[in-house]
Formats: C-alpha cells, sequence, structure tokens
C-alpha cells in the first residue's frame, strides 16, 4: 500500500487520533495488551468487507469478538479439551445462549431438580416466554428421567459440582442417555472448572462455566463461556452477536491473566475445602456435611473416578438445631470470614442459600430441593486451613 504523506494536523485532530502508534519492533509484550475498543477502522471497504466474511482475519465491532475475548476463547477451548469456545457477558449468559441454541419455541428441555435457584428462575420466568417448556427431575433416576421426555424434548440440562448441594452428577450415564434420545446434552460446571474435569471427555456436548467465580477467581471480572462442537459454537456465537451477549474486552483481558494461576489456585481451594469438611464433620453443632470427599458423600466413589484432581473448593453443612436465626447468629459471629452471595474467591466466604440464589423459591421448593433453613454454604479460599477453621469454630460456638 502506497505511503500518505500527512499535511499538519489541527490541535483537535491530533487530540482526536491520541494513542494511534505503529509496533515496528521484532519483540511483542509479554502480557496480553487490552484492546479497550468498541470497533476498528480500515483503510477501504475492502478490507472490512474480508473480515466481514472470513471473521478469523481480524474484527470489526465488538459484539461480535475482538482480540481479548478471541484469546480468552482460544485458550479456554484448548483447557476444556473442545473444539471452539465462545465467551458472553456473564455465565447465565452463557446458560441462556446453550439453551436457545438446543431449543426453541415448541421444544421441551429436561432439567436437574438441585440446581442454582437463579438458574431455575431462567427456567420457569424467562424460557417460558420463549416458548421453551421444562420439567424438572432427578438425574440420577434413570426412570424418572425416562418419565419426563416427551417427543419434543430438545435437551437436558444439569450442574457438576451441583449448587449449593454439591452432588455428582454421572456425566457418561447421562451424555449416554442424551445420545440415545437424540438430545444435547448441557452441562453447568463452574464449579469444577478444566484443571479439575472435563466433561466433554464423558460425551457430554456442551460445558457453561460462570467465569466470574473460579476462572476468574478474584470476584473482579463478570463473564461465562460455552463450550463444544465447532457447529453448535458457531449457531451459540450468532445468537449471542445478535442479542448483545458479548464478554466485555476488560473483563475477557482478566480471564486471560486469571487462567495462568487457576492450577495453582484449584489445588489451594480442593485442600482446604476438604480439610474443612472435614473438620466440620466431627463437629456438634453439625448435623450433615455435603462435600463429594468425604466418604459420606452418597456420590464420593464417582466423584474419586471424575475428580481426581480433586473434588472442588465448595462445600455446605446444615447446623443441628434451630433455622435462619440461628444460621445468622453463626454467619454475624465470623470474624475473618465474609458473607457473600457469590463464591470462588481467594479468601473464604460463607453464603445463605436461602436467602441468596434460592431466595425467589417458596419454602416448599427449597425443601423439596434441600436448601433448608438450616444449610450453610462455604467457598473454601486459598488461606492457611488453620486460620479459617479456628474461625468457623468460635462462629459455632455461639450455637
Amino acid at each position: 500500500m502506497l505511503q500518505r504523506k500527512r499535511a499538519k494536523r489541527s490541535q483537535e485532530t491530533l487530540a482526536a487520533h491520541a494513542g494511534e502508534i505503529e509496533i515496528t519492533q521484532a519483540g511483542r509484550p509479554l502480557a496480553m495488551p487490552l484492546y479497550q475498543t468498541t470497533v476498528w477502522g480500515f483503510d477501504s471497504v475492502e478490507d472490512a468487507n474480508s473480515i466481514y466474511h472470513d471473521p478469523s482475519k481480524g474484527w470489526v465491532y465488538y459484539r461480535s469478538s475482538g482480540p481479548n475475548q478471541s484469546a480468552f476463547e482460544k485458550a479456554f477451548a484448548q483447557m476444556e479439551g473442545a473444539e471452539a469456545s465462545r465467551a458472553t457477558g456473564s455465565g447465565m449468559a452463557a446458560i441462556f445462549t446453550a439453551l436457545i441454541t438446543a431449543a426453541q419455541a415448541g421444544d421441551h428441555i429436561i432439567a436437574e431438580k438441585s440446581i442454582y435457584g437463579v438458574t431455575v428462575s431462567l427456567f420457569l420466568k424467562q424460557l417460558s416466554r420463549f416458548g421453551i417448556e421444562v420439567t424438572f427431575a432427578d438425574l440420577s433416576d434413570e426412570q424418572a428421567v425416562k418419565a419426563a421426555l416427551k417427543p419434543n424434548t430438545k435437551a437436558i440440562f444439569f450442574e457438576t459440582l451441583g449448587n449449593p448441594l454439591v452432588g455428582v452428577a454421572d456425566l457418561a450415564a447421562l451424555a449416554n442417555l442424551a445420545r440415545e434420545n437424540k438430545l444435547v446434552s448441557i452441562v453447568d460446571s463452574t464449579f469444577t472448572p478444566p484443571t479439575l474435569l472435563r466433561p466433554l471427555e464423558y460425551g457430554v456436548d456442551v460445558v457453561v462455566h460462570a467465569t466470574t467465580k473460579y476462572t476468574n477467581g478474584h470476584s473482579d471480572a463478570l463473564g461465562g463461556i460455552l463450550s463444544g462442537n465447532k457447529n453448535f459454537v458457531k449457531m451459540a456465537t450468532e445468537s449471542a452477536q445478535l442479542i448483545g451477549l458479548t464478554m466485555s474486552p476488560f473483563d475477557a483481558w482478566m480471564n486471560v491473566r486469571s487462567l495462568k494461576t487457576l492450577p495453582l489456585r484449584m489445588g489451594a481451594h480442593c485442600r482446604n475445602a476438604l480439610a474443612i469438611a472435614q473438620w466440620l464433620e466431627a463437629q456438634p453443632q453439625v448435623s450433615r456435611v455435603h462435600y463429594p470427599g468425604l466418604e459420606s458423600h452418597a456420590r464420593h466413589e464417582l466423584a474419586q473416578r471424575q475428580l481426581p484432581k480433586g473434588f472442588g473448593g465448595m462445600l455446605a453443612f446444615e447446623i443441628k438445631e434451630g433455622g435462619a436465626e440461628e444460621v445468622q447468629r453463626f454467619i454475624k459471629a465470623l470474624e475473618h470470614i465474609p458473607y457473600v452471595p457469590s463464591l470462588a474467591d481467594v479468601i473464604t466466604t460463607v453464603n445463605y442459600p436461602a436467602m441468596t440464589s434460592h431466595r425467589h423459591l417458596s419454602l416448599e421448593q427449597r425443601n423439596a430441593v434441600g436448601v433448608t433453613d438450616r444449610l450453610v454454604r462455604i467457598s473454601a479460599g486459598i488461606e492457611d486451613p488453620a486460620d479459617i477453621i479456628a474461625d468457623l469454630e468460635q462462629a459455632l460456638s455461639v450455637l
């Protein structure tokens, strides 16, 4: 291309073009730069059109994609063992995108009954508006799943590990069931990022994550991602682009940064969660501990097979006596562990599902899925486990 000689430009023009640089040196930045831009400029219509025809050649407008988002998607797909991934603005956006890609108006989806309360609300309050019907069932019961099947069933949706009771889904069994009935299997694997579990290796079709949680791991970047085969992700990408469910440049940049330490962080989360769970199980104020790393967990053997690198950083327990008042007294007595309506930070946090993730469900609905007024959820951080346990011990003493 011919080099055009630039005329002297005004202060206004110089100000408008501030920050434009040409990288001519041979080296490259060790950390990925942040491309905080919504659109790209071109020298010609032809240059822009070439990217519209083949998006792999570059970027045009950030609602479609950008360098930071593309880098995150590529890195995550490699870790997940997927053909492709699509990043979204939140975990719920990733779930919604996956569901509307798998089903449309007039279709039916079967969902695990014991899942994140906000996902339940998405099914009941939003998907119904799109003409998509849902049946909730115990997906560990093959007969219950078969009973829920309809001629228009298109997908099954479940979590592993489940939120908040950390249930373990039999991935191979559910993937086989879906395949036999020509359904799309979709799993929310937020609690078990790719360093612990890769559901696609068990035959699951689509994996979604709230990258806000362990992928990012520092409570400072919102996002979600879905992964699967190229055809599904291509269809999902089209929906995400049209609706505008795009991850921001900064959040994508932050998630790329966080991926670098994900294996190290997850190792510490898993070790601490197991230590806390084992300690809690011996406390007189506690009636039950939910953690797949414990032999008392109903699916401990399955967890050992599917999660050989660690059982995750999430656990829950039930106080032996009382209800909401006693749980709130315990939480208020904690000195160093904050009450947080989220999870997966590097610091340990507690949560009361009955008043956060499942607050939109009735008492009967919550009790039916095991989210009682006595249930406390813990997100184990990466601190010294002795310090975590010391705070839990002094707080339990008030009960």
